[in-house]
This record gives structure tokens, C-alpha cells and sequence, in this order.
């Protein structure tokens, strides 16, 4: 794993103390990582540098989609439950009921359709299949690709602009590349970024998507894609996303910088240590000199 202390010109963003709390609880190896960061930051503070902003200069910005640029969680929730309650195969069945079933099989079986062990549509059938059979019902293929149709229909019902991400964003593109790197399928990327009105900063020529590529991070070639299609290097590319071993790890991996957005205060899975630990996107804008 890297060592951050050599890698960094200029000033440290720490990002917040919660960073700093979650190291010092964790095991003897985070315990390690939290010595040394406090360590760097007096250092900083000694020499009379800010601890608030970052003058690295990046080239090249890449986010994750779902959960980093919008609150993905709540509309996929949002739109499944509408299609619950609408969808004929699941009519008159308890709603937190099966959207739990539901739930839960979509996330077990996730990995299976990350790591290339079923397609797309096996994913979704799999998981249809599996939570109506536990109501005694048996989803026909048919079914479940009407049922699938509903579901992105209702999502993106409720997928809408977030004036202050658009703003923070165009900021950030004034001096700097932006860019995609998603997990999941092509069919639903760009029209989330189209309700999102987020298309001019990202065309469908800036975002990599893990079903197009063959590639799901934290597969170092997804990132390495990206870094092609913009002609950058791993050292001047900064990686945005809430997921830590997806989006953190994975980039810090593939010799990329990392934020990342954490607002339900997780504590990190591995010693790697991102640039900056945040609650909200906009806040890049205070880091970024």
C-alpha cells in the first residue's frame, strides 16, 4: 500500500475529526495509519500550512455515481416500493415484506454480478425469483423484465436535480476534467444523469461503466480505463465516492488520490488512507484550492 506522507505538495486537507475518532478505535493496524496522520497534521501546522484546503493540482476528477452525486439508496427504494404496490405480480402482498426479501437478495447476490458470475438480467431475475417464491409465487421471465421496466420508470420518477451539487460541480470544471466511473448497468446511467441535469458535464463519452468495460471496481482495470479515455495519470487523478473498498480503496489502488464521502460515519475497512473524509459532495469545493 502506499505511503501518503511523500505524495503530498502544499497543504493537507484532513477533512474532519471523524476520520481521526474511527482510526483510534479500530485495530492495531488503523491504530498505525491514525499515528501517522495525526502525526502529518502537526507537522503541517508547525510549518504555518493550512489544514483546510489542498493545492495539489489534479487534472483530472473522477466520481462514483449512485450515492456519491445524488441519494441513489433512497429513490431505488422509493421507486421499488411504488412498484410493489402497482406491479400485478406482487399485488396484495405486504409491502415492507417482500421490499425487505427483496432487498436483501438484491445485496447478497451483488457481488455475483460484480465479480462477472451472472448477467445483468440473470441479476434481476434471481433476485424477483427468489423473493416471490418465499410468497408462493412463481415469477415468469416476462414478469419480471415488466416488473424491471416499472422499477426504472418509478425511479427515475423521483430522480432530480440537486442545485448545489450542479453548482459545486461546475466549479470544479472550470479548471479540471470530470468524469464517471460507475458500477451497474448502462440502461439506467445516463438517464440518472439526465434527471439529474447533469448531462453537459458528464456526456455519455465521460462515463465508464463497469457493464460496458467487463470491469467492476475495485477492478484496478475499470480505473485504468478511465485514465486512458482521459489521457491522465493515476498521480494527478483524484477519485470522489461513498463506497470505501469501491471507490477509496480501489482508487488509492490503482495510484489514485481519494475522498470519501461518508455521511453515516463508517468506519474504514482497510488501512488505506484517503486525502479527505467528507459528509457532502459540495464540500470538495472547500478542499480544492
Amino acid at each position: 500500500m502506499r505511503k501518503r506522507p511523500d505524495r503530498l505538495r502544499g497543504r493537507f486537507f484532513i477533512g474532519s475529526s471523524l476520520l481521526w475518532q474511527l482510526l483510534k478505535r479500530g485495530k492495531s493496524k488503523s491504530q498505525s495509519v491514525a499515528a501517522e496522520m495525526v502525526k502529518w497534521k502537526e507537522q503541517t501546522q508547525e510549518a504555518g500550512g493550512s489544514v483546510s484546503m489542498v493545492e495539489k493540482a489534479y487534472k483530472l476528477i473522477l466520481f462514483d455515481l449512485d450515492d456519491t452525486l445524488f441519494d441513489y439508496s433512497q429513490s431505488w427504494e422509493s421507486g421499488m416500493r411504488l412498484t410493489i404496490r402497482r406491479h400485478a405480480l406482487t399485488a396484495g402482498l405486504d409491502e415492507d415484506e417482500f421490499f425487505n426479501r427483496l432487498k436483501t437478495y438484491s445485496d447478497e447476490l451483488w457481488p455475483d454480478f460484480t465479480e462477472n458470475r451472472i448477467s445483468l438480467r440473470e441479476y434481476r431475475h434471481k433476485r424477483m425469483e427468489m423473493a416471490a417464491a418465499d410468497f408462493g409465487r412463481l415469477a415468469k421471465p416476462e414478469e419480471m423484465d415488466d416488473f424491471q421496466n416499472m422499477f426504472m420508470s418509478s425511479c427515475f420518477e423521483v430522480i432530480a436535480p440537486v442545485p448545489d451539487v450542479e453548482q459545486c460541480l461546475s466549479k470544479l470544471a472550470d479548471r479540471r476534467q470530470l468524469g464517471i466511473v460507475t458500477n451497474g448497468p448502462e440502461d439506467m446511467a445516463y438517464t440518472k444523469l439526465s434527471r439529474l441535469g447533469l448531462s453537459r458535464l458528464f456526456p455519455k463519452e465521460h462515463v465508464v461503466i463497469s457493464e460496458v468495460v467487463g470491469y467492476h471496481k475495485p477492478d484496478r482495470r475499470i480505473f485504468s480505463a478511465a485514465l486512458q479515455l482521459f489521457d491522465a495519470a493515476p498521480e494527478e487523478t483524484l477519485f470522489v465516492g461513498d463506497s470505501w473498498e469501491a471507490d477509496v480503496a480501489g482508487s488509492i489502488e490503482a495510484g489514485m488520490d481519494a475522498v470519501w464521502i461518508n455521511p453515516r460515519k463508517l468506519r474504514p475497512a482497510s488501512g488505506h488512507v484517503p486525502l479527505a473524509v467528507v459528509e457532502r459532495l459540495v464540500q470538495l469545493t472547500d478542499i480544492l484550492a
